[in-house]
C-alpha cells in the first residue's frame, strides 16, 4: 500500500511489505548530478535508506519525505522519484498589523520547510507599521513602528502596540530559512499603503501633513508622492539596505490598493505626469513601480508587485514577477501571454486569514492555479495570511495549518493527481507531527464546515449582513 504524503511524491514503487525503519537506520547519499535542483531519489530497503540528489535542497527535501514517512509509523520497502512542478512554492505572513516573535516565525518556518515550501514572504511595511530596521532612517521605527492603539475589526485592543524586526533578527530569520532552503522575499509597501512611512517622514507625502501609524484595517489616502524626487530617493536608500539583508532573488514592492485622490490634486505629481507625456494616474504608478523594479535590476534583484499595478500597462516581463490575488480583468493573462511571471495568490482559496466558513480546506485544494490558462508565464504559488484579525500565534497556526498544505501540495504536485478524501485522509495523519513542531494546528472537525455553519461563520466574522459576493461564494462552494 503506497503511504500518504503531503505533497504527493511524483512517483512510488512498492516493493515489499511494511516494516519499521529504526530512527537510528543507515542513510546512504548519492550525488547523482543529472537530477534536477530540487528532485531526489529515495529508495528504502532492507531497514535502510538513500538518498540520490544533485543538490542539498534534494537532499534536504528526501529527508523531509523521509520524516513524514516515520512519523506515519510502518515504512516498506519503496522507491520514491520526486520534483516539484513549480519553482515558487510560498507562504505570506504581515507583521505589520500584528507582530510576531522570532521563534514564533521559525517555528512556521520550520513546518513550512517539512512540506517543501520554499519563499516566506515577510510584509514589513504597511499603514498600521513599520516593522524592519533601517539605519539610514532611524525614524522609520522610532516612529513608524509604534501606533497608539489597535482596533481592527471594531474590537479595541488597547495600546500602544509597538515592534519591530532589528537588522541582527532578520539576518536570523534569513540564515535559519537558508538553511531550511527557504528564500525570505521582503516586501516594502509603495506607493500606497505608506501611513507608517509618512507618520516617520510627512514630507515624503503629496500634502506634507503629519500623521501616526493607522490603527485599524482599511485602505488609506496617505500614499507616497511619487512626483517628488526626494521621495524617491528615499525609497530607493531604504531598498539599498533591504537588499543587503535579504539575498535572495526576489524583492516585493507592494503595488497594490493605492487611492489616486493625494495624486490628482498634487502639484508635483501633476507635473511629473507631464514631463512623462502621460495623462492618467494608472499609467503614472506602471511608470513609478518601473522606475523601481529597473533600480532594483541594477541591484541583481528581481522585482515583486501586486497585480494592480499592470494597470498602467508600464510594467516590463524582464523586469518585474506579477503576484495575482484578484485581478477581474485579466490583466495577469495578457501579462504572462507577452513572457510575463505569474505568482498565484487567489483571494478565494488562497487568502487564509479568513474563516474556514469562507475558505473551507476542500475550497482551497480543490483550485488549480493551472485552469486559469497561464501556465506558460506560471511561475508558483503562494498562500497569504495577512494579521488585521489574527491577533495571537496560535490563531496564526490554526488558520494556516492545514490550509497552507493545499499549496505545498499545489505548488509541488502540479495539477491535482489526487481525490480531495486522500489529501484530508493525510492531512489528519499529520496533526501529532505539526504538534511536535510546535504548531497547534486546526482540529480536522472544523476543516470543512457544513453549509449552515459557514454562513454562520462568515456572517460573525464581518459583523453585518453578508454581500452578494459572500453570498455568491457560499453557493459556489455547495457544489
Amino acid at each position: 500500500m503506497k503511504p500518504t504524503l503531503i505533497p504527493q511524491p511524483r512517483e512510488i514503487i512498492c516493493s515489499g511489505g511494511a516494516s519499521a525503519l529504526p530512527e537510528n537506520a543507515s542513510v546512504t547519499f548519492v550525488n547523482k548530478p543529472e537530477l534536477p535542483d530540487e528532485a531526489y531519489e529515495l529508495k528504502i530497503e532492507n531497514g535502510a535508506a538513500e538518498i540520490a540528489a544533485s543538490s542539498k535542497a534534494g537532499v534536504f527535501y528526501a529527508a523531509a519525505t523521509l520524516s513524514q514517512l516515520r512519523a506515519n509509523g510502518a515504512v516498506g520497502d519503496m522507491l520514491i522519484r520526486d520534483e516539484p512542478a513549480y519553482p515558487y512554492r510560498g507562504f505570506l505572513i504581515d507583521s505589520c498589523r500584528h507582530f510576531y516573535r522570532v521563534n514564533e516565525l521559525k517555528s512556521v518556518i520550520d513546518a513550512a520547510a517539512r512540506f517543501k515550501l520554499n519563499r516566506f514572504h515577510w510584509h514589513l511595511t504597511d499603514d498600521q507599521g513599520w516593522r524592519v530596521e533601517i539605519k539610514r532612517y532611524p525614524k522609520l521605527t522610532e516612529i513608524g513602528s509604534r501606533r497608539s492603539g489597535s482596533h481592527f475589526g471594531g474590537v479595541d485592543e488597547g495600546g500602544p502596540y509597538v515592534g519591530y524586526f532589528t537588522q541582527d533578527e532578520i539576518r536570523e530569520i534569513v540564515d535559519y530559512c537558508m538553511e531550511r532552503f527557504i528564500e525570505v522575499v521582503p516586501e516594502i509597501d509603495m506607493p500606497g499603503h505608506f501611513t507608517a512611512a509618512l507618520a516617520a517622514f510627512p514630507e515624503f507625502g503629496c500634502t506634507g501633513e503629519h500623521m501616526e501609524p493607522a490603527q485599524k484595517e482599511g485602505i488609506y489616502p496617505n500614499v507616497m508622492c511619487v512626483g517628488n524626487d526626494g521621495a524617491v530617493a528615499f525609497v530607493k536608500n531604504v531598498l539599498d539596505e533591504v537588499c543587503e539583508l535579504f539575498p535572495g532573488k526576489y524583492v516585493h514592492i507592494g503595488g497594490d490598493e493605492a487611492p489616486r485622490t493625494r495624486w490628482s490634486r498634487c502639484e508635483k505629481c501633476n507635473a511629473k505626469m507631464k514631463a512623462l507625456g502621460i495623462t492618467d494616474y494608472d499609467a503614472l504608478q506602471g511608470c513609478f513601480i518601473e522606475e523601481i523594479a529597473e533600480y532594483l535590476v541594477s541591484k541583481g534583484k528581481t522585482a515583486v508587485t501586486w497585480n494592480e499595478s499592470l494597470k498602467g500597462g508600464r510594467l516590463s516581463p524582464e523586469h518585474v514577477v506579477v503576484q495575482r490575488w484578484m485581478d477581474r480583468k485579466n490583466l495577469c493573462e495578457a501579462f504572462a501571454k507577452k513572457g510575463g511571471k505569474v505568482i498565484e495568490s487567489d483571494f478565494y482559496h488562497y487568502y487564509f486569514d479568513y474563516p474556514f466558513g469562507m475558505t473551507p480546506l476542500k475550497k482551497a485544494f480543490k483550485y488549480d492555479p493551472a485552469s486559469k490558462h497561464r501556465e506558460a508565464g506560471l511561475v508558483g504559488v503562494e498562500g497569504a495570511l495577512w494579521t488585521e484579525y489574527v491577533r495571537t500565534f496560535d490563531d496564526l497556526c490554526e488558520k494556516l495549518f492545514p490550509r497552507i498544505l493545499t499549496v505545498a501540495e499545489r505548488g509541488w504536485s502540479g495539477s491535482p493527481k489526487r481525490d480531495y478524501a486522500e489529501f484530508r485522509a493525510a492531512a489528519e495523519s499529520l496533526i501529532p507531527f505539526l504538534n511536535e513542531q510546535g504548531i497547534p494546528a486546526l482540529p480536522p472537525d472544523r476543516w470543512d464546515p457544513a453549509p449552515l455553519k459557514r454562513i454562520k461563520e462568515v456572517r460573525a466574522f464581518f459583523k453585518g449582513p453578508l454581500n452578494n459576493d459572500l453570498i455568491g461564494q457560499m453557493r459556489e462552494n455547495k457544489k
